[in-house]
Formats: C-alpha cells, structure tokens, sequence
C-alpha cells in the first residue's frame, strides 16, 4: 500500500511533529527521497518549518516533499468515489454529511498516499500526533469486523457462519446478495489496509515520551499497546530534555525528574533504542533541523511482527507486550475470539482454529504472553 521500496517511520506522542520533521529533514539532506506527512490538526510541522500548508504531496527542497493531509476534503472526496464503485442503495449521501469517525484520518491518509505519491520515496516520515488518536485509529477494522458480525452474521471466512447467522441482530438473509457481498468485501479490505500499513518489513514507530512521571506512566501503557495493535516500536524518543550546563535552582527539580525518567524508561525497555530529544527553541526554517535530525538518526531493519500466530501440531497465538505491567493488561475469551484489554484499550483477536472451543491458558515469559492449550 506504501510506495514500492519505501521505509516507513510513524512518530507519536506530544512531540511527535518535532521528531517527524527532523528525522525527514536529516534524512532528505543526506540524499534520501523523502516525504514528511502530517496526520496532526493543527500540522505543527508548518510553523516548524516556516513553510505554507501543502494539501497535497509538495516540494520544499530537492529531495524533501510535504504532504499535510486535510481529512474534510479527502473524506468527501474518498466517499463520492466509493458511491460511484459500490452503488450503494438508497438516497446518495454527501460526503460533507458524514460523521468524523475517531480513526478514519490514518487509512484515508494511506489510501491517498497510494494514489498521489507516485514517486518513489526512500523513507516516508509520518507526524501521527497524539498516541491515543493513532491506537484508536489502529482499533477501528476490529470494531467494523465486530460490528458486521453482530449486525449481519459476516463471518471472517468466505460466507456465512451458521452460528454467525443465529446470533445476528438483523436478518441478512432479507438484504441483496451483491449487497451481502459488497459489505463483506469491504470488511476484508479494511482489515488487509491495516495490515499494509503495519508490513513490519518496511513500517515502524517511534514513540516520544515526555520526561516526566506522568509521560513516563503514559508510555508504561502506551509501549505495549503499540505492539498489541501489530505496530512495531523500534525505537523510543525520550524529551523535549532540558540542556544541561550551568545550574539553576528554578529547573534543579524538574532536571532532576528528567533524569529519573530517562533512567526508568532504559531500564524499563533494554531491548528498545532510546534517543534523547533535546529542547529548543521553534526554529522555524528547514536548514536548523538538519542537525537536530542528525541525532535522531537511526539504521532501519526488518523488524519481527510483534503477533505471531502458530496453527501446526502446537497451536499458540504469541504477543509481543514489552514492559507491560501485570495490572493494566486483562485477557478473556469470546466465542472464537481472544479479547485483551490494556489500560483503555482493548482489541479482538481472532484464535487459531485449533484453539477455538477447547480450554486454553496464558503464559507469560517476560514481555511475550502465549495462549495456548491447556
């Protein structure tokens, strides 16, 4: 779904739109191809940059473009278009109608991007902004899957199920056949979008933390719930940091609870990348933040999906869960599903067939828990 060949890294967290455009401007003014995109409101990556708003993928310098994506205009636009495929029934629908659904700008912004960013770029770097707004944003083809088989009896496979059938709320059987199927190819394509856009072959996040104790019990639950939702963290940004130099009684207290959470977070997660993000002020221009992103640098390799389904002789679903604390995560099973609940998160898991309708356990062997027979 990204262009073919390119590395992508989405940034979130308060700080999120500095390190997205530092890392794409270090890395276009090493000769890289870059694009930097902007999912954020208020795309704070123009005041940056002192640069205007680009609707659509723009040019700043020779190997840099900007793409600051609008999610009133494309939803309109996205909805005209899938009137026009689908035909759907009843009265047409303006796209200047429809709700804003929690979630919807990420996959509008990847579907443009497939469309419009024809040119090939060797790394895509996406402001994502707030962590919960990205989550819940990951959250949404399991609530349409859900919602589907509730309503209509969809089932994941090709059809329908039986039970799927018994258990649902309106009478399918009653809608066209096309209809049926439509709504059913809608449901497939939604979740294989996610996928595409989580492929941990070219696609990994970057989460910044802010370095205080509430930023830092943010990330306890945030870290883990990035991997929940199939997105690999490959490395964690920890800052805007105070600089250090001469003392200052006024700062002495909060230099002194940066440096706890600097050492909270390393020890935390061993296994991640921490890189420190230091406080300056708005530069305003590009060329400032060719050293800043120098920092922020970081080698890109293939990353191991953090859920590994195992559907052979000794069937397992395995989640990768770094750091996560035994108090804010909860499993329990519903009919086919696994359903895991952290902190305000929650996501359906769809079981092994293998592991539908037998008893099953949880094991957790430091951050990696294991469902599997009992």
């Amino acid at each position: 779904m990204w262009p073919a060949h390119s590395h992508v890294i989405i940034f979130s967290g308060e700080a999120s739109a500095i390190a997205a455009t530092a890392t794409a401007v270090a890395a276009s003014n090493q000769g890289q191809s870059t694009l930097l995109v902007s999912l954020a409101p208020a795309h704070p990556c123009v005041t940056l940059l002192g640069v205007p708003l680009a609707p659509q993928p723009t040019t700043l310098t020779g190997h840099l473009d900007l793409w600051t994506f609008q999610i009133l205009s494309e939803l309109n636009s996205v909805w005209n278009e899938l009137q026009a495929q689908l035909n759907l029934p009843g009265p047409p629908i303006s796209g200047e109608d429809l709700p804003l659904l929690p979630g919807i700008d990420l996959f509008l912004a990847v579907y443009r991007l497939a469309q419009r960013a024809r040119r090939g770029y060797a790394l895509i770097c996406v402001d994502a902004g707030s962590v919960d707004g990205l989550l819940r944003a990951l959250a949404v083809p399991d609530t349409f899957r859900w919602l589907m088989r509730q309503l209509f009896g969809l089932d994941r496979g090709p059809g329908q199920s039986s039970d799927s059938l018994a258990r649902a709320a309106l009478p399918a059987h009653l809608l066209p056949f096309e209809q049926i199927g439509r709504m059913q190819d809608a449901r497939v394509k939604f979740e294989q979008l996610r996928d595409a856009v989580l492929d941990p072959t070219w696609v990994r996040a970057r989460l910044v933390i802010r370095p205080d104790q509430a930023g830092l019990r943010q990330a306890i639950i945030s870290v883990p719930a990035f991997h929940l939702f199939g997105l690999n963290l490959d490395a964690l940004i920890v800052g805007p940091l105070l600089p250090t130099g001469k003392e200052d009684s006024a700062l002495a207290d909060a230099r002194h609870e940066q440096n706890a959470v600097v050492a909270a977070v390393a020890t935390r997660w061993s296994g991640l990348r921490q890189v420190p993000l230091f406080f300056r002020a708005t530069p305003g221009a590009i060329a400032p933040f060719v050293t800043l992103g120098r920092e922020l640098m970081l080698p890109l390799a293939p990353l191991q999906p953090p859920i590994t389904v195992n559907s052979a002789n000794a069937p397992y679903l395995s989640l990768f869960l770094p750091g996560v604390n035994r108090d804010d995560l909860s499993i329990s099973v519903s009919g086919d599903e696994l359903i895991v609940s952290l902190g305000p998160y929650r996501r359906h898991l769809l079981l092994p067939p293998a592991l539908r309708g037998v008893p099953i356990r949880a094991i957790r062997e430091g951050d990696r828990l294991t469902i599997q027979r009992r």
